[in-house]
């Protein structure tokens, strides 16, 4: 038996975002903006699913702030940030969106040629 068998647990804990996500996320590439407190910041967008995204700012966010993000399509969609972690921001959807907008808002946005 190798030493690193059972290191599983240990490569999941570094990530905040593993094992948490109900849907599987689609790599993206968008820029976008995010409103909250009156105030506008940027983003990257580097994954998205019907029930949230992962996303690159320069922005401070806290965990549990309400936000609004542009999305093409769907316009601005009530968020709340869930996790923050070096520059990364993830955030979830007070509402999921549809399959059917989901579908049309996906085929807006530019896949992602690379993972991080």
């Amino acid at each position: 038996m190798s030493v690193f068998a059972n290191l599983g647990h240990v490569l999941r804990s570094r990530d905040p975002a593993v094992d948490q996500r109900r849907a599987g996320r689609d790599l993206v590439d968008m820029v976008s903006h995010v409103t909250t407190g009156g105030r506008t910041h940027g983003i990257r967008i580097i994954n998205i699913s019907a029930l949230g995204l992962m996303g690159r700012s320069d922005s401070s966010f806290m965990a549990g702030e309400r936000v609004f993000v542009w999305l093409p399509f769907v316009k601005d969609v009530a968020a709340e940030i869930r996790w923050i972690e070096d520059g990364r921001v993830g955030m979830e959807f007070l509402e999921p969106i549809t399959p059917e907008i989901y579908d049309a808002m996906l085929g807006l946005i530019p896949p992602r040629r690379t993972a991080w």
